[in-house]
């Protein structure tokens, strides 16, 4: 049956699951709103997101107190999303170890945690003060393993959450502590369509993984600014570091060129201009047409923007991080402010740019991303062609999706509004013509 949906801005057919000519229709649909092509979040963790949907949530907890009174009355191991900016200081493993089991409490950036000896103990992991950062804190959630049934109910919880705010597809990272095969089979019965990069952490489990053929591997090259692991080229305005970075850089060079060697995407989390120096160096020679991709960018400086243009690398960015970050950044990085979130430079340079939500850190909705874009200088246009197109063309996917023409899959939004009106809200999804909310 082709149906043939009229909207206040577009009229055109579905057939079968994909767009088709605009001519006829067996059956008449009226959309009373303004239709665009589905979102594409180009960076989150669905699984990630799930878990978090579906257990205590600290982000909105003002106080110590009730983050360990929330801890206390659940039975979660991991519980993720205070914030040292809200909270004034970080939780402490001596008020953790009066909780008589293994707990968590990871930070809303996924950088840090704070663990009890419990916890420490059942994962091995060794802290005096039970703060745990990038590879160890990676290490130690590797040793906690939900059960399947948590599992599949996270990701049908996070997948409703997508399609909520109009997302029909997802690039995700949920391998980083959970095994591939893990993640595949969790993915593979959900409707929302799902690019997943496996996430390697030596050069060993590079070369192991080669067999698994993978579209795309996921690199974490740094930490975040919140966390201050984010690795600077120079120290922190508010404390004496610059940062960690998570790989030596000759093994992190090695990787990128046997995974491009083997026709593998890279897709490295890179937020520091330092960690930027170290990707950069390490890409010089790579093959354009493998869309290698950074994602973050959260500081890059005039020369560096210039080399991402001439290597022909991809980025992705998330335009909420400018405000939720605003008054931490500043304190983090200082005048360095003038080079960060330098999102519209980077689609000025001609640099193929996508936008994402990094769900859980942010709420996984396009159009909080579109105003927040609005503030660096980026219109409601470029910014909903950062959410379809240009992810669409970082998953190799420009002649499926992202656009509302014929032969492309039947994905799209309903809006109550124009874009670029700040009221607007997502009324319904379809998925291959399907309303899926």
């Amino acid at each position: 049956m082709r149906i043939l949906f009229k909207a206040y801005n577009e009229s055109f057919a579905i057939e079968d699951g994909y767009f088709a000519s605009s001519d006829h229709g067996d059956k008449i649909e009226k959309l009373n709103g303004y239709v665009h092509p589905g979102f594409i979040d180009s960076h989150a963790h669905i699984i990630g997101l799930g878990m978090k949907l579906i257990t205590p949530d600290l982000e909105k907890a003002r106080s110590i107190d009730e983050i360990i009174q929330i801890a206390r009355n659940s039975d979660a191991t991991v519980l993720r999303g205070w914030d040292d900016e809200v909270l004034g200081r970080y939780p402490e493993k001596t008020m953790l170890d009066s909780i008589d089991r293994p707990i968590l409490l990871v930070r809303r950036c996924g950088h840090v945690g704070v663990a009890n000896d419990e916890f420490l103990k059942m994962t091995g992991a060794y802290s005096d003060d039970g703060i745990l950062r990038e590879n160890i804190l990676i290490k130690a959630l590797e040793k906690v393993k939900p059960d399947l049934e948590y599992l599949k109910r996270s990701v049908k919880a996070a997948e409703n959450e997508f399609f909520k705010y109009g997302v029909t597809t997802v690039h995700s990272d949920d391998s980083s502590n959970l095994p591939p095969e893990i993640v595949e089979k969790l993915i593979s019965n959900l409707k929302i369509d799902v690019y997943e990069h496996m996430h390697i952490h030596s050069l060993e489990e590079m070369k192991k993984s080669v067999f698994l053929k993978p579209r795309s591997i996921k690199l974490l090259l740094d930490g975040s600014l919140g966390a201050k692991t984010a690795f600077l080229r120079s120290n922190y305005d508010d404390s004496e570091n610059r940062g960690i970075l998570n790989f030596d850089p000759e093994e992190f060079r090695r990787i990128i060129h046997f995974a491009d060697s083997n026709g593998i995407q890279v897709v490295t989390h890179a937020i520091g201009d330092g960690a930027l120096d170290v990707l950069l160096e390490a890409f010089e020679s790579t093959n354009p047409n493998l869309r290698h991709r950074i994602v973050h960018v959260q500081i890059a400086w005039p020369d560096q923007i210039e080399k991402i243009k001439k290597m022909n690398l991809c980025v992705d960015v998330q335009p909420q991080f400018f405000i939720s970050d605003e008054k931490m950044a500043k304190d983090r990085i200082g005048s360095r402010m003038k080079n960060a979130y330098p999102f519209k430079a980077l689609i000025d340079s001609g640099i193929r740019t996508a936008f994402s939500s990094d769900a859980p850190v942010e709420i996984p909705d396009p159009l909080l991303g579109i105003r927040a874009a609005k503030k660096l200088g980026i219109d409601p246009t470029t910014s909903l062609l950062a959410y379809t197109t240009e992810g669409a063309f970082q998953e190799f996917a420009e002649h499926k999706k992202g656009k509302i023409s014929e032969g492309m899959i039947g994905d799209f939004v309903v809006l109550s509004k124009p874009i670029d009106d700040e009221s607007a809200k997502v009324i319904a999804t379809y998925k291959n013509g399907i309303k899926v909310w």
